[in-house]
Protein backbone atom coordinates (compact mmCIF):
# COMPACT_ATOMS: atom_id res chain seq x y z
CA UNK A 1 0.00 0.00 0.00
CA UNK A 2 1.21 3.38 -0.77
CA UNK A 3 1.16 6.36 1.18
CA UNK A 4 -1.43 8.04 -0.56
CA UNK A 5 -3.83 5.62 0.68
CA UNK A 6 -3.08 6.15 4.17
CA UNK A 7 -3.82 9.62 3.23
CA UNK A 8 -7.04 8.42 2.10
CA UNK A 9 -7.81 6.73 5.29
CA UNK A 10 -6.67 9.46 7.57
CA UNK A 11 -8.88 11.64 5.46
CA UNK A 12 -12.19 9.26 6.05
CA UNK A 13 -13.16 12.67 8.18
CA UNK A 14 -14.35 13.84 4.47
CA UNK A 15 -13.11 17.55 4.93
CA UNK A 16 -13.77 19.58 2.00
CA UNK A 17 -12.97 22.48 0.53
CA UNK A 18 -16.24 23.73 1.78
CA UNK A 19 -15.78 22.81 5.24
CA UNK A 20 -14.24 25.53 7.67
CA UNK A 21 -10.90 23.99 6.87
CA UNK A 22 -10.79 25.87 3.24
CA UNK A 23 -13.69 28.75 4.43
CA UNK A 24 -12.70 32.31 4.47
CA UNK A 25 -10.53 33.64 7.17
CA UNK A 26 -12.97 35.50 10.07
CA UNK A 27 -11.89 38.13 11.64
CA UNK A 28 -9.01 38.01 13.93
CA UNK A 29 -10.17 37.94 17.49
CA UNK A 30 -8.19 39.27 20.52
CA UNK A 31 -4.84 37.45 20.57
CA UNK A 32 -5.61 34.18 22.71
CA UNK A 33 -3.02 32.75 25.43
CA UNK A 34 -0.59 30.09 23.65
CA UNK A 35 -3.18 27.27 23.11
CA UNK A 36 -2.37 23.92 24.56
CA UNK A 37 -0.98 20.93 22.80
CA UNK A 38 -3.07 19.18 20.55
CA UNK A 39 -4.34 16.45 22.81
CA UNK A 40 -4.67 14.04 19.63
CA UNK A 41 -1.77 13.85 16.98
CA UNK A 42 -3.87 11.04 14.70
CA UNK A 43 -6.58 14.67 14.35
CA UNK A 44 -4.18 16.86 13.40
CA UNK A 45 -3.09 13.83 11.21
CA UNK A 46 -5.99 13.66 9.70
CA UNK A 47 -6.55 17.62 8.71
CA UNK A 48 -3.55 17.65 7.28
CA UNK A 49 -3.73 14.91 4.87
CA UNK A 50 -7.15 15.75 3.86
CA UNK A 51 -4.91 18.41 2.41
CA UNK A 52 -2.13 16.34 0.99
CA UNK A 53 -4.83 14.07 -0.95
CA UNK A 54 -5.85 17.29 -2.35
CA UNK A 55 -2.65 18.22 -2.87
CA UNK A 56 -1.34 15.25 -4.70
CA UNK A 57 -4.22 15.81 -7.31
CA UNK A 58 -2.97 19.12 -7.91
CA UNK A 59 0.19 20.30 -6.40
CA UNK A 60 -0.64 24.32 -7.09
CA UNK A 61 -4.12 24.30 -5.08
CA UNK A 62 -3.76 27.60 -3.67
CA UNK A 63 -6.49 26.76 -1.12
CA UNK A 64 -4.99 23.19 0.03
CA UNK A 65 -1.33 25.01 0.37
CA UNK A 66 -2.69 28.24 2.23
CA UNK A 67 -4.49 25.54 4.74
CA UNK A 68 -1.19 23.47 4.62
CA UNK A 69 1.31 26.36 5.78
CA UNK A 70 -1.75 27.35 8.38
CA UNK A 71 -1.32 23.16 9.66
CA UNK A 72 2.08 24.10 9.73
CA UNK A 73 2.63 26.82 11.90
CA UNK A 74 1.42 24.54 14.26
CA UNK A 75 4.49 22.05 13.77
CA UNK A 76 5.84 22.93 17.27
CA UNK A 77 3.33 21.11 18.80
CA UNK A 78 4.08 17.80 17.07
CA UNK A 79 6.08 14.99 18.58
CA UNK A 80 8.67 13.79 16.83
CA UNK A 81 6.79 10.32 15.07
CA UNK A 82 4.37 12.75 13.87
CA UNK A 83 6.70 15.06 12.40
CA UNK A 84 8.80 12.14 10.70
CA UNK A 85 5.76 11.24 9.21
CA UNK A 86 4.66 14.72 7.95
CA UNK A 87 8.42 15.32 6.36
CA UNK A 88 7.87 11.99 4.41
CA UNK A 89 4.76 13.18 3.09
CA UNK A 90 6.39 16.60 2.28
CA UNK A 91 9.47 15.20 0.33
CA UNK A 92 6.89 12.85 -1.81
CA UNK A 93 4.90 16.06 -2.83
CA UNK A 94 8.51 17.91 -3.46
CA UNK A 95 8.01 20.70 -0.53
CA UNK A 96 11.50 21.24 0.08
CA UNK A 97 11.18 24.43 1.57
CA UNK A 98 8.37 23.28 4.15
CA UNK A 99 10.31 20.36 4.60
CA UNK A 100 13.21 22.32 5.43
CA UNK A 101 11.09 24.52 8.29
CA UNK A 102 9.86 21.35 9.55
CA UNK A 103 13.19 19.86 10.05
CA UNK A 104 14.40 23.00 12.07
CA UNK A 105 11.96 22.62 13.70
CA UNK A 106 11.91 19.40 14.46
CA UNK A 107 15.95 19.59 15.89
CA UNK A 108 15.13 22.52 17.96
CA UNK A 109 11.75 20.81 19.40
CA UNK A 110 13.36 17.70 20.32
CA UNK A 111 16.77 16.42 21.60
CA UNK A 112 16.91 13.89 18.76
CA UNK A 113 20.30 12.00 17.43
CA UNK A 114 21.83 13.97 14.81
CA UNK A 115 22.36 10.90 12.64
CA UNK A 116 18.80 10.32 13.00
CA UNK A 117 18.20 14.01 11.46
CA UNK A 118 20.79 13.10 9.09
CA UNK A 119 19.32 10.20 7.49
CA UNK A 120 16.18 11.53 6.80
CA UNK A 121 17.83 14.05 4.96
CA UNK A 122 19.99 11.68 2.98
CA UNK A 123 17.29 8.95 2.49
CA UNK A 124 14.10 11.20 2.43
CA UNK A 125 14.37 14.71 1.87
CA UNK A 126 17.28 15.17 -0.49
CA UNK A 127 17.19 10.62 -1.99
CA UNK A 128 17.84 11.78 -5.42
CA UNK A 129 20.35 14.22 -5.18
CA UNK A 130 24.27 13.77 -4.55
CA UNK A 131 25.93 13.35 -1.54
CA UNK A 132 26.99 17.69 -1.76
CA UNK A 133 23.28 18.32 -1.67
CA UNK A 134 23.45 16.41 0.77
CA UNK A 135 25.62 18.52 2.65
CA UNK A 136 24.69 21.89 1.58
CA UNK A 137 21.08 20.99 2.91
CA UNK A 138 22.04 19.88 5.95
CA UNK A 139 24.37 22.88 6.50
CA UNK A 140 21.61 25.08 5.63
CA UNK A 141 19.63 23.79 8.90
CA UNK A 142 22.21 22.75 11.20
CA UNK A 143 24.86 25.54 11.76
CA UNK A 144 27.78 25.10 12.88
CA UNK A 145 27.61 21.17 11.63
CA UNK A 146 28.02 18.46 13.55
CA UNK A 147 28.63 16.05 11.86
CA UNK A 148 28.86 14.99 7.98
CA UNK A 149 28.52 11.93 5.57
CA UNK A 150 31.88 10.59 6.86
CA UNK A 151 30.70 10.74 10.47
CA UNK A 152 27.57 9.09 9.44
CA UNK A 153 29.07 6.47 7.43
CA UNK A 154 30.34 5.55 10.34
CA UNK A 155 27.57 5.58 12.81
CA UNK A 156 25.82 3.15 9.74
CA UNK A 157 28.37 0.75 9.76
CA UNK A 158 28.59 0.53 13.86
CA UNK A 159 24.91 0.15 14.05
CA UNK A 160 22.61 0.04 11.03
CA UNK A 161 21.37 -3.57 9.54
CA UNK A 162 22.34 -4.83 6.39
CA UNK A 163 20.03 -2.97 4.55
CA UNK A 164 21.23 0.17 5.78
CA UNK A 165 24.83 -0.49 4.83
CA UNK A 166 23.89 -1.64 1.41
CA UNK A 167 22.19 2.13 0.96
CA UNK A 168 24.56 4.19 1.84
CA UNK A 169 26.83 2.22 0.35
CA UNK A 170 24.94 2.64 -3.23
CA UNK A 171 24.30 6.39 -2.51
CA UNK A 172 27.95 7.28 -2.16
CA UNK A 173 28.58 5.23 -4.95
CA UNK A 174 26.70 7.78 -7.09
CA UNK A 175 29.60 10.01 -7.16
CA UNK A 176 30.27 13.61 -5.78
CA UNK A 177 32.49 13.92 -2.59
CA UNK A 178 34.32 11.18 -1.28
CA UNK A 179 34.34 9.72 2.53
CA UNK A 180 37.59 10.01 4.78
CA UNK A 181 40.16 7.05 4.81
CA UNK A 182 38.97 5.58 8.10
CA UNK A 183 34.92 5.66 6.78
CA UNK A 184 36.01 4.04 3.72
CA UNK A 185 37.79 1.22 5.81
CA UNK A 186 34.79 0.75 7.84
CA UNK A 187 32.19 0.58 5.23
CA UNK A 188 34.52 -1.89 3.08
CA UNK A 189 34.68 -3.83 6.44
CA UNK A 190 30.69 -3.40 7.16
CA UNK A 191 30.38 -4.69 3.47
CA UNK A 192 32.08 -7.68 4.33
CA UNK A 193 30.32 -8.59 7.12
CA UNK A 194 27.27 -8.88 5.39
CA UNK A 195 28.51 -10.43 2.50
CA UNK A 196 28.56 -7.92 0.33
CA UNK A 197 31.96 -8.91 -1.69
CA UNK A 198 30.80 -6.91 -4.88
CA UNK A 199 30.03 -3.90 -3.18
CA UNK A 200 32.47 -3.80 -1.12
CA UNK A 201 35.27 -3.95 -4.33
CA UNK A 202 33.01 -0.75 -6.21
CA UNK A 203 33.99 0.91 -2.56
CA UNK A 204 37.46 0.04 -3.07
CA UNK A 205 37.87 1.16 -6.49
CA UNK A 206 36.26 4.20 -5.37
CA UNK A 207 38.45 4.44 -2.39
CA UNK A 208 41.79 3.79 -4.46
CA UNK A 209 40.44 6.46 -7.11
CA UNK A 210 40.49 9.23 -5.13
CA UNK A 211 44.14 8.67 -3.99
CA UNK A 212 43.86 6.68 -0.70
CA UNK A 213 45.52 3.82 0.16
CA UNK A 214 44.03 0.43 1.68
CA UNK A 215 45.77 -1.57 4.24
CA UNK A 216 45.97 -5.14 4.92
CA UNK A 217 43.38 -6.14 7.11
CA UNK A 218 40.70 -4.44 4.64
CA UNK A 219 42.36 -7.14 1.93
CA UNK A 220 42.12 -9.92 4.41
CA UNK A 221 38.32 -9.30 5.16
CA UNK A 222 37.22 -8.96 1.49
CA UNK A 223 39.16 -12.23 1.09
CA UNK A 224 37.56 -14.14 3.83
CA UNK A 225 34.17 -12.72 2.32
CA UNK A 226 35.13 -14.10 -0.81
CA UNK A 227 35.31 -17.25 0.60
CA UNK A 228 32.52 -17.09 2.83
CA UNK A 229 30.56 -16.54 -0.33
CA UNK A 230 32.43 -19.42 -2.03
CA UNK A 231 33.60 -17.10 -4.75
CA UNK A 232 37.21 -18.64 -4.93
CA UNK A 233 37.95 -16.45 -8.40
CA UNK A 234 37.77 -13.53 -6.75
CA UNK A 235 38.99 -14.64 -3.19
CA UNK A 236 42.42 -15.95 -5.34
CA UNK A 237 42.84 -12.27 -6.93
CA UNK A 238 42.35 -11.26 -3.77
CA UNK A 239 45.08 -13.15 -2.45
CA UNK A 240 47.33 -12.74 -4.99
CA UNK A 241 47.55 -8.81 -3.93
CA UNK A 242 48.00 -9.81 -0.33
CA UNK A 243 50.81 -11.80 -1.51
CA UNK A 244 52.13 -9.25 -3.22
CA UNK A 245 51.91 -6.62 -0.73
CA UNK A 246 53.75 -9.49 1.08
CA UNK A 247 50.95 -10.21 3.76
CA UNK A 248 51.99 -12.38 6.24
CA UNK A 249 50.32 -15.52 5.05
CA UNK A 250 48.51 -17.13 8.36
CA UNK A 251 46.48 -20.08 9.85
CA UNK A 252 43.33 -17.53 9.29
CA UNK A 253 43.85 -17.38 5.06
CA UNK A 254 44.34 -21.07 4.81
CA UNK A 255 41.48 -22.02 7.31
CA UNK A 256 39.08 -19.07 5.14
CA UNK A 257 39.94 -20.77 1.53
CA UNK A 258 39.17 -24.47 2.70
CA UNK A 259 36.17 -23.15 3.82
CA UNK A 260 35.44 -21.36 0.51
CA UNK A 261 36.60 -24.71 -0.99
CA UNK A 262 33.87 -26.59 1.00
CA UNK A 263 31.01 -23.98 0.32
CA UNK A 264 31.73 -24.57 -3.53
CA UNK A 265 31.54 -27.89 -3.12
CA UNK A 266 35.30 -28.10 -4.32
CA UNK A 267 35.87 -31.10 -1.83
CA UNK A 268 38.80 -32.96 -3.52
CA UNK A 269 40.76 -29.62 -3.40
CA UNK A 270 39.53 -29.00 -0.17
CA UNK A 271 40.91 -32.13 0.89
CA UNK A 272 44.29 -31.82 -1.41
CA UNK A 273 44.99 -28.64 0.75
CA UNK A 274 44.11 -30.06 3.91
CA UNK A 275 46.88 -32.71 3.12
CA UNK A 276 49.51 -30.37 2.34
CA UNK A 277 49.09 -28.31 6.00
CA UNK A 278 49.61 -31.76 7.52
CA UNK A 279 52.80 -32.81 5.23
CA UNK A 280 56.03 -32.90 6.98
CA UNK A 281 58.10 -31.81 4.24
CA UNK A 282 56.43 -28.81 2.67
CA UNK A 283 58.39 -27.20 -0.09
CA UNK A 284 59.96 -24.09 0.34
CA UNK A 285 59.67 -20.96 -1.98
CA UNK A 286 62.10 -18.00 -1.34
CA UNK A 287 59.96 -14.39 -0.65
CA UNK A 288 60.88 -13.16 -4.55
CA UNK A 289 59.31 -16.49 -6.42
CA UNK A 290 56.78 -15.86 -4.00
CA UNK A 291 55.93 -11.98 -6.08
CA UNK A 292 56.33 -14.32 -8.78
CA UNK A 293 52.62 -16.73 -8.87
CA UNK A 294 51.77 -18.51 -12.24
CA UNK A 295 48.38 -18.17 -13.38
CA UNK A 296 46.05 -21.32 -14.04
CA UNK A 297 46.80 -22.40 -10.76
CA UNK A 298 45.03 -21.50 -7.48
CA UNK A 299 47.65 -19.10 -5.24
CA UNK A 300 46.74 -20.97 -2.75
CA UNK A 301 48.87 -24.32 -3.58
CA UNK A 302 51.59 -22.29 -4.35
CA UNK A 303 52.59 -20.93 -0.82
CA UNK A 304 54.68 -22.67 1.39
CA UNK A 305 52.96 -23.29 4.08
CA UNK A 306 55.62 -24.84 6.05
CA UNK A 307 54.95 -24.76 9.92
CA UNK A 308 52.47 -22.26 9.53
CA UNK A 309 49.70 -23.91 11.07
CA UNK A 310 50.09 -26.25 13.36
CA UNK A 311 48.58 -29.66 12.66
CA UNK A 312 45.54 -29.88 15.34
CA UNK A 313 44.48 -26.55 14.33
CA UNK A 314 44.76 -27.84 10.39
CA UNK A 315 42.96 -31.04 11.39
CA UNK A 316 40.19 -28.52 13.15
CA UNK A 317 39.67 -25.84 10.17
CA UNK A 318 39.12 -29.10 7.57
CA UNK A 319 36.56 -30.56 10.46
CA UNK A 320 34.60 -27.69 10.29
CA UNK A 321 34.46 -26.56 6.97
CA UNK A 322 33.23 -30.21 6.50
CA UNK A 323 30.46 -29.86 8.88
CA UNK A 324 29.40 -26.05 7.55
CA UNK A 325 28.84 -27.83 3.84
CA UNK A 326 26.69 -30.59 5.33
CA UNK A 327 29.82 -33.79 4.99
CA UNK A 328 28.81 -35.08 8.48
CA UNK A 329 30.03 -38.83 7.79
CA UNK A 330 33.56 -37.49 6.44
CA UNK A 331 33.84 -34.81 9.63
CA UNK A 332 33.21 -38.03 11.77
CA UNK A 333 35.97 -40.41 10.29
CA UNK A 334 38.10 -37.24 10.38
CA UNK A 335 36.87 -36.80 14.19
CA UNK A 336 37.97 -39.93 14.38
CA UNK A 337 40.94 -40.16 12.90
CA UNK A 338 42.11 -37.08 15.29
CA UNK A 339 41.45 -38.81 18.22
CA UNK A 340 43.40 -42.07 17.40
CA UNK A 341 46.57 -39.50 17.08
CA UNK A 342 45.47 -38.44 20.33
CA UNK A 343 44.88 -34.81 19.00
CA UNK A 344 41.89 -33.20 21.13
CA UNK A 345 40.46 -30.82 19.18
CA UNK A 346 38.62 -27.47 21.25
CA UNK A 347 35.21 -28.02 22.18
CA UNK A 348 33.53 -25.58 19.56
CA UNK A 349 35.40 -27.94 17.03
CA UNK A 350 32.76 -30.95 18.27
CA UNK A 351 29.84 -27.90 18.67
CA UNK A 352 30.52 -27.53 15.08
CA UNK A 353 29.22 -31.35 14.39
CA UNK A 354 26.34 -30.88 17.21
CA UNK A 355 25.05 -27.62 14.82
CA UNK A 356 25.88 -29.53 11.66
CA UNK A 357 23.72 -33.11 12.70
CA UNK A 358 20.59 -30.93 14.09
CA UNK A 359 20.78 -28.95 10.52
CA UNK A 360 20.63 -31.87 8.58
CA UNK A 361 17.58 -33.08 10.92
CA UNK A 362 19.77 -35.95 13.66
CA UNK A 363 18.79 -35.08 16.56
CA UNK A 364 18.73 -38.00 18.03
CA UNK A 365 22.86 -38.44 16.41
CA UNK A 366 23.45 -35.25 18.10
CA UNK A 367 22.19 -36.68 21.54
CA UNK A 368 23.57 -40.25 20.80
CA UNK A 369 27.31 -38.44 20.07
CA UNK A 370 27.02 -36.14 23.42
CA UNK A 371 26.20 -39.17 25.53
CA UNK A 372 29.37 -40.97 24.21
CA UNK A 373 31.32 -38.27 24.55
CA UNK A 374 30.80 -37.55 28.24
CA UNK A 375 31.04 -41.01 28.74
CA UNK A 376 34.49 -40.90 27.25
CA UNK A 377 35.65 -37.77 29.58
CA UNK A 378 38.28 -36.74 27.31
CA UNK A 379 36.61 -33.17 26.98
CA UNK A 380 34.87 -30.32 28.50
CA UNK A 381 31.01 -32.59 28.38
CA UNK A 382 29.77 -29.25 30.37
CA UNK A 383 30.41 -26.57 27.62
CA UNK A 384 29.41 -29.51 24.80
CA UNK A 385 26.23 -29.39 26.84
CA UNK A 386 25.54 -26.13 26.07
CA UNK A 387 25.65 -26.98 22.19
CA UNK A 388 23.45 -29.64 22.30
CA UNK A 389 21.30 -27.23 24.35
CA UNK A 390 21.19 -24.82 22.01
CA UNK A 391 20.14 -26.32 19.06
CA UNK A 392 17.97 -28.95 20.67
CA UNK A 393 15.43 -25.97 20.78
CA UNK A 394 16.26 -24.52 17.71
CA UNK A 395 14.43 -27.86 16.48
CA UNK A 396 11.51 -27.17 19.09
CA UNK A 397 13.09 -30.69 21.12
CA UNK A 398 12.92 -28.43 24.23
CA UNK A 399 11.82 -31.62 26.52
CA UNK A 400 15.45 -33.70 25.48
CA UNK A 401 17.33 -30.15 25.87
CA UNK A 402 15.92 -29.79 29.85
CA UNK A 403 16.58 -33.43 30.69
CA UNK A 404 20.25 -33.05 29.04
CA UNK A 405 19.88 -29.36 30.93
CA UNK A 406 18.91 -31.33 34.56
CA UNK A 407 21.57 -34.20 33.70
CA UNK A 408 24.65 -31.85 33.74
CA UNK A 409 23.76 -30.22 36.65
CA UNK A 410 22.55 -33.78 39.09
CA UNK A 411 26.41 -34.61 38.13
CA UNK A 412 27.88 -31.48 38.87
CA UNK A 413 28.85 -30.16 36.07
CA UNK A 414 27.99 -26.27 34.82
CA UNK A 415 25.82 -24.58 31.78
CA UNK A 416 26.06 -20.85 31.51
CA UNK A 417 22.28 -20.75 33.28
CA UNK A 418 21.65 -17.23 31.25
CA UNK A 419 22.44 -18.98 27.73
CA UNK A 420 20.59 -22.00 28.68
CA UNK A 421 17.80 -20.48 30.33
CA UNK A 422 16.77 -18.35 27.11
CA UNK A 423 17.39 -21.30 24.73
CA UNK A 424 14.94 -23.40 26.65
CA UNK A 425 12.84 -20.35 26.83
CA UNK A 426 12.65 -19.38 23.58
CA UNK A 427 12.01 -23.62 22.82
CA UNK A 428 9.37 -23.14 24.79
CA UNK A 429 7.70 -20.33 23.12
CA UNK A 430 8.59 -21.67 19.57
CA UNK A 431 6.09 -25.06 20.62
CA UNK A 432 3.83 -22.55 22.11
CA UNK A 433 4.55 -23.70 25.17
CA UNK A 434 3.20 -20.38 26.92
CA UNK A 435 2.76 -21.49 30.69
CA UNK A 436 6.05 -23.51 30.99
CA UNK A 437 7.37 -20.42 29.43
CA UNK A 438 6.07 -17.81 32.43
CA UNK A 439 6.81 -20.65 34.58
CA UNK A 440 10.54 -20.63 33.63
CA UNK A 441 10.45 -16.69 33.84
CA UNK A 442 9.24 -16.50 37.05
CA UNK A 443 11.95 -18.82 38.12
CA UNK A 444 14.30 -16.27 36.44
CA UNK A 445 12.86 -13.44 38.04
CA UNK A 446 13.08 -15.09 41.74
CA UNK A 447 16.79 -15.57 41.45
CA UNK A 448 17.81 -17.75 39.24
CA UNK A 449 17.17 -21.03 41.21
CA UNK A 450 17.12 -24.61 39.75
CA UNK A 451 19.98 -23.55 37.98
CA UNK A 452 18.51 -21.06 35.88
CA UNK A 453 20.55 -17.48 35.38
CA UNK A 454 19.13 -14.54 35.97
CA UNK A 455 16.78 -12.52 33.26
CA UNK A 456 19.05 -10.01 31.31
CA UNK A 457 18.03 -8.22 27.74
CA UNK A 458 17.46 -11.12 25.39
CA UNK A 459 15.43 -13.03 28.07
CA UNK A 460 12.91 -9.84 28.19
CA UNK A 461 13.03 -9.80 23.95
CA UNK A 462 11.68 -13.50 24.11
CA UNK A 463 8.85 -12.98 26.54
CA UNK A 464 7.63 -9.89 25.19
CA UNK A 465 7.78 -11.18 21.40
CA UNK A 466 6.35 -14.52 22.73
CA UNK A 467 3.53 -12.55 24.26
CA UNK A 468 2.76 -10.89 20.65
CA UNK A 469 3.18 -13.67 18.83
CA UNK A 470 0.45 -15.11 20.72
CA UNK A 471 -1.60 -12.61 20.82
CA UNK A 472 -1.84 -11.10 24.68
CA UNK A 473 0.18 -7.86 23.62
CA UNK A 474 -1.42 -6.47 26.75
CA UNK A 475 0.96 -8.62 28.91
CA UNK A 476 3.69 -8.05 26.58
CA UNK A 477 3.70 -3.72 27.30
CA UNK A 478 2.77 -4.61 30.97
CA UNK A 479 6.36 -6.47 30.64
CA UNK A 480 7.83 -3.47 28.72
CA UNK A 481 6.77 -1.26 30.92
CA UNK A 482 8.17 -2.87 34.14
CA UNK A 483 11.33 -2.80 32.17
CA UNK A 484 10.94 1.00 31.77
CA UNK A 485 10.07 1.61 35.03
CA UNK A 486 12.25 -0.54 36.70
CA UNK A 487 15.85 0.93 34.47
CA UNK A 488 16.31 -2.19 32.44
CA UNK A 489 18.05 -1.27 29.33
CA UNK A 490 15.37 -2.05 26.37
CA UNK A 491 16.68 -1.75 22.55
CA UNK A 492 15.27 -0.82 19.28
CA UNK A 493 13.89 -4.12 18.59
CA UNK A 494 11.78 -4.35 21.71
CA UNK A 495 10.09 -1.21 20.73
CA UNK A 496 9.76 -2.91 16.95
CA UNK A 497 7.65 -6.20 18.55
CA UNK A 498 5.93 -3.58 20.84
CA UNK A 499 4.55 -0.89 18.32
CA UNK A 500 3.94 -3.97 15.74
CA UNK A 501 2.19 -6.05 18.01
CA UNK A 502 0.11 -2.98 19.29
CA UNK A 503 -1.01 -2.33 15.33
CA UNK A 504 -1.76 -5.83 15.12
CA UNK A 505 -4.11 -5.27 18.17
CA UNK A 506 -5.49 -2.58 16.91
CA UNK A 507 -4.22 -0.05 18.85
CA UNK A 508 -2.83 2.59 17.07
CA UNK A 509 -2.66 5.39 19.58
CA UNK A 510 -0.23 3.49 21.85
CA UNK A 511 1.66 2.42 18.71
CA UNK A 512 2.08 5.86 17.86
CA UNK A 513 3.44 7.00 21.43
CA UNK A 514 5.81 4.40 21.42
CA UNK A 515 7.19 4.75 18.43
CA UNK A 516 7.62 8.52 19.35
CA UNK A 517 9.12 7.45 22.43
CA UNK A 518 11.33 5.02 20.44
CA UNK A 519 12.36 7.79 17.85
CA UNK A 520 13.13 10.52 20.91
CA UNK A 521 15.42 7.76 22.76
CA UNK A 522 17.73 7.03 20.06
CA UNK A 523 16.50 3.79 19.39
CA UNK A 524 15.32 4.24 15.24
CA UNK A 525 19.03 3.85 14.05
CA UNK A 526 17.94 5.50 10.30
CA UNK A 527 14.50 6.86 8.45
CA UNK A 528 14.64 3.79 6.61
CA UNK A 529 14.64 1.56 9.61
CA UNK A 530 11.00 3.92 10.52
CA UNK A 531 10.04 3.64 6.92
CA UNK A 532 10.15 -0.22 6.99
CA UNK A 533 8.50 -0.28 10.06
CA UNK A 534 5.83 1.99 9.14
CA UNK A 535 5.07 0.66 6.17
CA UNK A 536 4.88 -2.65 7.40
CA UNK A 537 2.50 -1.83 10.83
CA UNK A 538 0.68 1.59 9.91
CA UNK A 539 0.22 1.29 6.36
CA UNK A 540 1.02 -2.70 4.85
CA UNK A 541 -1.11 -4.22 8.28
CA UNK A 542 -4.30 -4.75 7.19
CA UNK A 543 -6.10 -5.06 10.93
CA UNK A 544 -4.74 -1.44 11.42
CA UNK A 545 -5.94 -0.45 8.43
CA UNK A 546 -9.03 -1.87 9.00
CA UNK A 547 -8.86 -0.35 12.26
CA UNK A 548 -8.48 3.46 11.56
CA UNK A 549 -10.89 3.08 8.30
CA UNK A 550 -14.27 2.24 11.12
CA UNK A 551 -12.58 5.02 13.63
CA UNK A 552 -12.43 7.66 11.12
CA UNK A 553 -15.95 6.63 9.06
CA UNK A 554 -17.17 7.28 12.08
CA UNK A 555 -15.68 10.92 12.41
Amino acid sequence: MKLSSFFHILSRRQLSFTSTLFAATPSPPPPPPPPPPPPDQFFYLTDLFSIFTALSNNPRNYKALTSLDSLLNQARHLDAATSVLVIHALSQLNKLQRTKSLLFNLRSQANLSPYFLYSIVIDCVVKPGTVEEVEAFWADIFRPSTIDISDYVMYICKFGDADDIRNVSQRILIGGSGLRQQSYVGLIGALCRENEGGLAMEVLRQMKSRGLQCDDITYFLLFRCFCRRGDLDEADLILRKMVRRRYRIDVWVYGSFIHGLCKSGKFREAGKLFRKLIKKDCFKVDGAELLLLKEGRRAIFQLNCEGVVPEVMAYEMYFRSLCSAGKLDEAEVLLKKMMKRRTVPEICVHGSFVKGLCLAGREVDAMRFFYVERKKGLIQVDQLAGFVIKELCRKGKVDDAVRIFDETLENGGFVNPSDASNCLLAGYWEVGRVGEAERLFGSMMSGGGGGFGRPDLLTYITMVSGYCNQGNVSKAVSLFGEMENGNIPVNGRLYEIIVKGLCDDGRPKEAHMHLNEMIKNGHLISFRRWKTLFYSTFVGNKTMVSHLDSEFGRQ
